[in-house]
């Protein structure tokens, strides 16, 4: 045989081999990414195209909005099994409604080689409880001067949600610390810079606590402060913007190497400006960059959520506007990002007029995020709803109705019934009290109801959670005074309460049920119903599924049937009732 046959039969022999030895790819993610009602209790699955190495454990970042903050970390790690990647939230569950997100970096890899391109997602957990949207004023608690923004996180590690309050004209953010039942209390504060028109949680450092971030309005600077582990924060670093009024800002990891990043809002009144800042996180919580991303003029709130669906945070940004310069006014900014967190494009979304805050998600049910501005100068009140056709191009001209003079919207599943709803906050320029205004989704982005709960004054941004430990979504907000110059000194919390339709049977908490979200098949624990009670669950329409009776200390044990449908039920006993979620 020839030299020159016996190296193409060689090649011949060797290069399909080569061929096959390619990079893994993600071929699923569940919960799928922008769920809207994940089970709390749930893992997070990541699968491959191949088995994976077991130093892949690493890739998978899961991040807690409210309890936790980076959740794989050495104590709770993610698990390599075949050509699967997971976490389990195990003993302790993702909070009712948060917003978790998760990164898979490039440190997954098989015995072809490394993962190409991370992937960056985001999904909302279920919510249970009694709560049917329904909110009633709870405590107002004491917070400081100028109380403007509002957060909501487990500050110090003990299972419920503190709160973060910052000052509108001071220079500190108040905490103040939850009893378990949505009463705060305390006098702790951190030093910022002054002027703060918002605050955002999330583990900066990756050491599995909640730090924070506030805009400072009037020195162009976010000022980031990190948490001990028992709610006490310290530091000193405050990130150059550029150059603008800072109004908000947001975390997230854009460049997809595994930890959180923020983008932040700046504007000028005067030259008509309008930008977003981008600074990268060394994965310690310290931040660089000089990337500045135009926008539409004077920016009011920014979001990072993945709205092309191509597995990275894209940006929107509300442009409040102003009648000087009309050709960027009122719209929201949309700009792509290429996965390593340079963004470009130029849509702008065309919304009602001064458009003040901006909510980002999945409200008609189709998988893919939509966007919901407050249009604060109009009277009546409207709530635009812009709809995405899955690439991130929005449309529509829904502009739902809501009270007078609207200014901050939040999204979130008021009722339990699986889809988000709407909350709008609302002023007046005179000496009534300001409001919040609830209004119902169909599951299809249709809006509808009147129900509102008067506040004690100016009402500054929506934060949402569990407060009270029942399984629903109550909601906390600053108060400012009536003609928004800033003398309030509280904040308000309203609880998430009965309809006037259950209030005959009352609803009793939803913990005395386990585990709540249930599955089918499951063995659910019914506790608190007297000894001896008969228990019935029944659906919707009042049928009985099944029965159980309850032992001599007033437990119960139920089997739900294996073909049990997804949904929500009512266990019933003695005239009370509990509300069960089945998934």
């Amino acid at each position: 045989m020839s030299a020159h046959k016996a190296l193409a039969t060689f090649s011949s022999a060797v290069l399909p081999a080569l061929a096959v030895a390619q990079a893994p790819v993600i071929n699923a993610v569940t919960p799928l990414a922008n769920a809207r009602s994940a089970v709390r209790t749930g893992p997070l699955t990541v699968t491959f195209s191949q088995p994976l190495t077991a130093t892949s454990a690493v890739a998978l970042k899961v991040f807690s909005q409210q309890s936790g903050g980076l959740r794989t970390q050495a104590t709770t790690p993610a698990t390599v099994s075949g050509n699967t990647l997971s976490f389990g939230p195990g003993a302790s569950p993702f909070m009712p409604g948060e917003t978790v997100s998760y990164t898979v970096t490039r440190a997954a890899a098989s015995s072809g080689g490394a993962l190409a391109q991370p992937q960056v997602g985001q999904f909302t957990t279920s919510v249970s409880g009694a709560g049917t949207g329904r909110l009633q004023p709870g405590s107002v608690v004491a917070a400081g001067s100028d109380t403007n923004a509002t957060a909501l996180g487990d500050l110090d590690g003990d299972g419920d949600l503190d709160l973060l309050a910052a000052e509108i004209n001071g220079a500190a953010v108040n905490v103040r610390f939850n009893n378990g039942s949505g009463v705060f209390s305390g006098s702790q504060s951190a030093a910022v810079n002054a002027s703060h028109h918002a605050v955002a949680v999330g583990d900066l450092d990756g050491d599995g606590d909640l730090d924070f971030v506030v805009p400072n309005y009037n020195s162009s600077s976010v000022s980031v402060r990190f948490n001990n582990g028992s709610g006490a924060f310290s530091g000193n670093q405050d990130v150059a913007g550029g150059g603008f009024n800072t109004t908000n800002v947001a975390l997230g990891d854009v460049d997809g190497d595994g930890d959180l990043d923020f983008v932040a809002t700046e504007g000028n009144v005067i030259i008509g400006v309008g930008v977003v800042s981008v600074r990268f996180n060394d994965g310690n919580g310290i931040f660089s960059g000089t990337q500045v991303i135009p926008v539409g003029y004077f920016p009011s709130n920014v979001a990072l959520r993945d709205v092309d669906n191509d597995g990275d945070l894209d940006l929107l940004a509300s442009n409040r506007g102003n009648s000087l310069f009309p050709a960027s006014r009122s719209t929201v900014s949309v700009r792509l990002n290429d996965g390593s967190g340079t963004f470009s494009g130029n849509q702008d979304v065309s919304v009602g007029n001064e458009p003040s805050d901006l909510a980002v998600g999945d409200v008609d049910g189709d998988g893919d995020l939509d966007l919901l501005t407050p249009n604060r100068g109009s009277n009546p009140g409207t709530v635009s709803v812009r709809f995405n056709n899955g690439s991130g191009t929005f449309s529509g001209s829904q502009d739902v109705i809501v009270d007078d003079y609207p200014s901050n919207v939040a999204l979130g599943d008021m009722d339990g019934d699986g889809d988000l709803d709407l909350l709008t906050t609302h002023f007046s320029f005179n000496s009534a009290p300001g409001s919040v205004s609830v209004r119902f989704n169909d599951g299809t982005g249709s809006f509808s109801g009147s129900q509102s709960v008067a506040i004690g004054g100016y009402p500054g941004t929506l934060a949402l959670g569990d407060v009270d430990g029942d399984g629903d979504l109550d909601v906390a907000l600053g108060n400012l005074d009536n003609t928004g110059f800033g003398v309030g000194t509280t904040v308000s919390v309203c609880l998430n309460s009965l309809g006037l339709a259950t209030q005959a049977s009352q609803i009793r908490e939803s913990r005395t049920l386990f585990p709540n979200p249930a599955v089918a098949g499951a063995l659910v624990q019914v506790a608190q119903v007297g000894a001896g009670a008969s228990v019935e669950v029944r659906d919707a329409l009042g049928r009985v599924l099944c029965t159980a009776k309850a032992d001599a200390e007033g437990k119960a044990q139920i089997a739900l049937p294996a073909d049990f449908s997804a949904g929500v039920y009512l266990v019933h006993s003695g005239g009370q009732a509990l509300r069960l979620m089945v998934e």
